[in-house]
């Protein structure tokens, strides 16, 4: 046989187009991302995400120009050629969150979360928010680029390796693409991904595999939401002998059964038929295309025309194909010359089109590169919606003529290669007429400029402005590690954000699981001052069973040994604290030992802290260990009695906690270990030891007092002020997951007392609440500890070690500072290392210390009030004049659209800075609002009606996620009518709202 007579059959049916597989040139693929047409080029698919940060004119300028320098060395000779498409597919939309909250509904099972509810609602809203947006570029290089004598060589190595194999005129050939050109494709696809990286732009090249599901799905739009996991078979997959489809393949004559199915016949298998000559059917769609004819006459970017298409009453589903060849001027001459020579038959218009080409005579190989620039468009939709479709094609028309005052036509011969011109990878050729193009201008024009996400999926879900979908999955591996900062003025939706990526790692993919096999929630540990987290507890508690509903926490401490946490509780089974549990109480003690108004402890008091510290374990774990007496926990008794333990006079509690342990009873043993254990009160006599006191007995403070005098005299002040630190611990952590502290009424704003006051609570919450959080497996194998106890702690090591921990501080700006900020410092340092995710949120980046800001990996803006700070903040973080542009836009939530945030992110894959919007729908809103008045109407309901039900209710009535306002106007009505608004009052209004939406609803 000759070199192509395999390929002669495919060439005719590219040529003659008797079957819709003739408009597919591809036949083979050479490498895993390259493909081979019929005539010999090579082609490679990439996703085009776009700017990783806000694409604002200046930067796109910018981009523009670098791209243009970039690529000009590839286009300014013949042999390349650029395909840049872009579409919108509101059905793709629904897919695309159908298959991530169907993964987040798993998750949320296997967890033990109901929360059906809200994914369904998720499931209704997002879509119609969103536009399943896609972008691709194509790389095509033609065996023009290889000289003669690499032509000569590789044709002749070619022909050579066919004459050894039988012929397969139907199926893919491996291995016969040009190698020399093969070398110039991947050199140039890798400068692509470079130089656009380097711009800004994310581009991923697709393996072969990948490209052609993409392509599938833009042929046949039933196929794209399946998206990548279609999978074509290539050379190099197994492939099953299919039957002998005529007598020269039954006779071995042919052996195209035997190989990997023709890329045409993979791509397109549906029936396809011409309607009229706008409208072609194809499979169970309609679609119809058009071309422009005379390009933008002023150059206007397209997220422009993305605008102005949403903007359309009707949801369109449409595609953009724009090519860049080489050789601008190539079937432009007779144009130029004739408009040259016939000038006086239509001075204006041929005026213009001669001093157009002079112009571009002078930019080309100068200051630019003239390329050949053509532009194909289409929209499809249901088949029996074919009215629907013209209506589409005509606004969408009528749109892209609005877009810089360029010209379109529909008629162009044959409806289906029109509308094939549109589609992605599948052939290069156009029924777009070529223009004469500067190349700056042209990339000005693409769809280069929309905002990247580097999440495929996750389980927070955000979106651009302009509806595509921005996935965010907290903690993931794309990220360096997990220190976010929240920024915002109240009502700017700050702590509802924090609720909503809380929400995310609750729902994120972990691997750990409980003695009895079942999921596990993620360990999220959360301390504010306010309720603000606690609808989220709610949330996440109701959604529990009810045997597991202690796993989510919410508890709003008072200043009552009722709520007491004791400080020197240590982990399970062990008489000392490990390493970052001293450190805690060292800074503690030394923390309630500095005098007020101060920043420091006395001198020596660390020392002493750390001393007498050592000396309480020690005490309290040997010779002095506190006896066993009945009656001070009556559970603690009962198991005792059930476990048959026996006591007497000198029995320890130290050993009544190894007993129960031993026993399978490590809950009770947990419970016992408590009144075993030091309490602040044992410091005082602990430090009168002779081993404690004697280093510092000949110590004074600055008034002379003597330092153990001072300590005792602090510690004795703090048992008093503190009576929530001087009890052992009341109340039970040891099993909850999701936990949040309120510390409004433990902390104080006014007085000399205030910062330390709230210093010591946030210090002494984030220890009750991440305690082991930062347990390390060497240190615990170290310990002097019975093998059960370290088999025991290192299941929960490993358990923690596999999925998210997360901690959080709302309200930043009221920690006081005096340790506590060094503290989460240096939880900042080590978090990575452990696992363990840090939020904090505050009303001004300025809250922050600067160590917590060079350490933030994500910034979080959802609203910087002043021009100083936008200012400030862009120029210590290096923002163009589009994000401070964005960042004067955040004034708190748009009435339909939600909350609008600016996101800057540092990844493995660059810093990403995105204006995002987080819309969470009435439900989910009205189970993480913050709102004062819209908790407690929450409340009320969740109280009567429970959780589920009583959200629908609230979702229904109202819709925004809040009823403050109709609060605000019952109030006012009981102003004009001269009665006092107090609290009662409120109260009163709250329960009568209440009243009326239960009513409503039974009525309904």
């Amino acid at each position: 046989m000759g070199l192509f007579d395999g390929l002669a059959a495919f060439a005719a049916r590219s040529v003659l187009k008797s079957s819709l597989d003739g408009y597919c040139r591809l036949v083979t693929t050479e490498d895993e991302h390259s493909f081979v047409s019929d005539d010999g080029s090579l082609s490679s698919v990439f996703a085009l995400d776009g700017f990783r940060s806000i694409p604002g004119g200046p930067e796109v300028s910018v981009a523009v120009e670098h791209l243009r320098i970039a690529l000009s060395a590839y286009l300014s000779t013949p042999g390349h050629s650029i395909q840049l498409w872009f579409g919108h597919a509101p059905d793709l939309a629904k897919s695309d969150i159908e298959t991530i909250v169907r993964t987040t509904g798993k998750t949320a099972a296997d967890s033990g979360l109901d929360l059906v509810d809200l994914l369904s609602e998720r499931r209704a809203l997002l879509p119609k928010k969103l536009s399943g947006e896609r972008s691709y570029l194509v790389l095509w290089s033609r065996p023009s680029l290889m000289s003669k004598a690499e032509r000569k060589d590789d044709t002749a190595e070619l022909r050579e390796t066919l004459k050894s194999r039988k012929p397969a005129t139907s199926a893919q050939q491996p291995g016969i693409g040009f190698q020399s050109l093969l070398t110039r494709h991947v050199s140039v696809g890798d400068a692509l991904v470079r130089e656009f990286s380097n711009t800004g732009i994310v581009l991923e090249r697709l393996t072969t595999h990948e490209a052609l599901s993409v392509m599938r799905g833009v042929i046949n739009p039933d196929f794209m939401a399946e998206g990548r996991a279609w999978k074509g078979v290539l050379p190099g997959d197994k492939v099953r002998a299919r039957m002998p489809a005529n007598d020269r393949e039954l006779r071995r004559g042919d052996i195209s059964n035997l190989l990997w199915p023709i890329i045409s016949r993979q791509l397109m298998t549906d029936h396809c038929e011409v309607i009229d000559q706008h409208t072609v059917e194809i499979g169970n769609h309609v679609a119809s295309g058009f071309d422009i004819t005379l390009g933008p006459e002023i150059v206007v970017e397209f997220n422009a025309l993305i605008r102005r298409i949403l903007e359309a009453e009707d949801k369109i589903a449409w595609r953009c194909s724009m090519s860049f060849d080489s050789g601008g001027f190539q079937g432009q001459v007779f144009k130029e010359q004739y408009a040259g020579l016939f000038t006086w038959t239509a001075a204006i218009s041929n005026g213009r089109i001669r001093r157009a080409f002079e112009q571009l005579r002078q930019w080309d190989g100068a200051g630019d590169t003239v390329i050949r620039w053509r532009a194909s468009f289409a929209a499809w939709a249901p088949k029996d919606e074919v009215k629907a479709l013209r209506r589409h094609v005509s606004t969408l028309r009528r749109t892209v003529e609005r877009w810089g005052n360029c010209q379109t036509d529909a008629l162009v011969g044959d409806p289906l290669e029109c509308i094939m011109s549109s589609s992605l990878g599948i052939t290069s050729a156009s029924t777009a007429p070529a223009a004469s193009a500067s190349m700056g201008e042209a990339l000005a024009l693409a769809p280069i400029a929309r905002p990247a996400s580097p999440w495929p999926s996750g389980a927070v879900l955000l979106r651009t402005r302009d509806g595509k979908l921005w996935p965010y999955q907290p903690g993931s591996s794309e990220q360096l590690a997990s220190v976010d900062v929240i920024v915002g003025t109240p009502g700017s939706g700050k702590s509802v954000l924090m609720n909503t990526i809380n929400l995310g790692v609750a729902l994120s993919r972990q691997t750990g699981r409980s003695e009895t096999g079942e999921g596990l929630l993620p360990r999220i540990s959360i301390i504010d001052i306010g309720p603000s987290s606690s609808g989220l507890i709610s949330l996440i508690r109701d959604a529990l069973p009810v045997h597991r509903r202690h796993e989510a926490v919410y508890h709003r401490l008072k200043m009552d040994d009722r709520y007491a946490v004791n400080p020197f509780d240590t982990q399970l089974g062990l008489r000392k604290p490990v390493a970052h549990e001293r450190a805690y109480l060292i800074n503690l003690i030394s923390l309630i030992s500095t005098p007020d108004g101060e920043e420091a402890p006395l001198d020596g008091i660390t020392q002493m802290a750390a001393a007498t510290i050592d000396a309480a374990y020690e005490s309290f774990a040997g010779n002095k260990a506190k006896r066993y007496r009945k009656g001070e926990s009556f559970e603690i008794d009962d198991a005792i009695a059930k476990a048959g333990i026996e006591t007497d006079a000198e029995t320890t509690w130290w050993e009544i906690t190894d007993a129960l342990f031993d026993k399978g009873r490590a809950h009770e043993a947990a419970l016992a270990q408590r009144l075993a254990v030091p309490v602040l009160g044992d410091l005082i006599s602990v430090s009168n030891e002779p081993t404690v006191k004697e280093p510092f007995k000949e110590m004074r403070t600055k008034t002379s007092e003597g330092l153990l005098t001072a300590f005792q005299r602090m510690m004795t002040s703090a048992i008093r002020d503190f009576p929530i630190l001087a009890k052992p611990t009341r109340f039970d952590l040891s099993n909850a997951r999701v936990i949040a502290f309120d510390l409004a009424d433990v902390t104080s704003t006014a007085g000399p007392q205030a910062r330390r006051q709230t210093a010591i609570m946030y210090m002494m919450a984030r220890q009750a609440v991440t305690s082991d959080f930062w347990l390390d497996a060497d240190e615990l194998r170290g310990l002097p500890i019975s093998a059960d106890y370290r088999d025991f702690h290192l299941r929960r090591v490993e358990n923690n070690r596999k999925m998210p921990k997360r901690l959080c501080f709302d309200e930043y700006h009221l920690t006081g500072g005096l340790g506590i900020r060094d503290q989460v410092v240096q939880d900042v340092r080590v978090g990575r290392k452990a696992g363990v995710q840090i939020s904090l949120a505050s009303q001004l980046l300025d809250d922050f210390d600067s160590s917590i800001q060079e350490l933030a990996t994500s910034f979080w803006f959802c609203n910087v009030p002043s021009e100083q700070s936008r200012r400030a903040i862009c120029e210590r973080y290096g923002l163009g004049p589009s994000a401070r542009e964005a960042m004067a836009n955040l004034r708190g939530p748009i009435q339909g659209e939600g909350a609008p945030v600016l996101a800057m992110m540092y990844l493995r894959s660059g810093t990403y800075v995105q204006m995002l919007m987080n819309e969470p729908g009435p439900i989910e809103l009205w189970a993480l609002s913050t709102t004062a008045e819209d908790a407690a109407l929450r409340q009320i309901l969740y109280d009567r009606l429970g959780s589920k039900t009583a959200r629908q209710l609230l979702a229904k009535r109202f819709p925004s996620g809040s009823a403050k306002r109709a609060l605000e106007r019952r109030l006012a009505e009981l102003e004009d009518r001269g009665e006092a608004v107090d609290d009662r009052a409120r109260d009163d209004v709250l329960k009568s709202l209440a009243d009326e939406l239960i009513k409503e609803m039974g009525e309904a």
